[in-house]
């Protein structure tokens, strides 16, 4: 295309900024937001790993999207050929794995699905294993109701995982979880009904004057969710895929077009360097 001998398109110039700027913006909140997460937990020395904290992950995120923004942003508005550079050539290292991503996601469902039980596990593991509630916590407690699911291949995770929900006779009479659910695997209402998953996998053992106190209980599948997270949330992609991909689809062509418009921008200023 012919540009002019004076100044850069301020069709993409500004095109580019404004997108960026936004970009940038999003960044800085994800920062934000993923800061002040954490010092929520005021223990910045109990960090679980970028890939279990909510939080840790929210900030890595935040950097990069806030690094390549600002790049972008002010290097479109400064007609900045190395920031420009900087910004395109690391979106597009970025849409590289992206692509990667999505056909090894597809390619290898079952070692994705692998991986996924294997990350809910660890949180399964983890869960309520401090002082006070945690963002990994709070996460697994989202997934679950969100998905109708518990545990993470199945319900009775919990009790092989995690300490405070084992089903022994020892923990039975000093636990007061021991041999039962948390409350966001519970088909009813985990804010009003806490007590909803109480000793539910301790049934078969019970006593018949021990199952006279809770008689509820006797059926799990009418008390907690039976399907686990890491089939419910793969059933859900699949579910969902078409809207999932048009996002995809959606967002990916809005990196290749800042990409193009990044470097077409630096054709142009080199392009008027050398009319002078």
């Amino acid at each position: 295309m012919g540009y002019s001998d004076e100044s850069v398109s301020p069709c993409v110039k500004y095109t580019l900024f404004v997108a960026n700027l936004f970009f940038w913006l999003t960044g800085g909140a994800c920062l934000g937001v993923g800061f002040y997460a954490r010092l929520l937990q005021n223990d910045w020395d109990d960090v679980t790993g970028v890939n279990t904290d909510p939080a840790i992950l929210m900030i890595v995120a935040g950097f990069i999207i806030f690094v390549i923004g600002f790049c972008g942003c002010i290097g479109s508005l400064r007609e900045n050929v190395i920031l420009l550079k900087v910004f395109a050539y690391s979106l597009g290292i970025i849409v590289v794995l992206e692509i990667a991503a999505g056909i090894v996601a597809f390619l290898y469902e079952d070692e994705v699905k692998s991986q996924t039980s294997k990350k809910m596990v660890e949180g399964i593991t983890n869960y309520h294993i401090t002082n006070q509630q945690t963002d990994l916590d709070d996460a697994i407690e989202a997934v679950q109701q969100r998905f109708s699911c518990c545990g993470a291949d199945r319900p009775s995770d919990w009790t092989q995982y995690n300490k405070y929900y084992t089903c022994t006779r020892d923990n039975i009479a000093v636990i007061l979880t021991a041999c039962g659910a948390p409350p966001a695997c519970c088909r009813t209402n985990a804010l009003t009904d806490t007590q909803c998953g109480y000793k539910v996998f301790a049934y078969p053992n019970m006593t018949s004057t021990e199952r006279a106190k809770y008689p509820r209980i006797d059926k799990v599948k009418e008390v907690i969710f039976t399907s686990g997270c890491s089939t419910a949330v793969i059933d859900w992609v699949k579910n969902n895929y078409i809207l999932l991909g048009s996002i995809a689809l959606g967002v990916l062509v809005v990196q290749i077009f800042s990409i193009c418009f990044a470097l077409n921008m630096v054709d142009q200023i080199n392009f008027i360097l050398r009319k002078f």
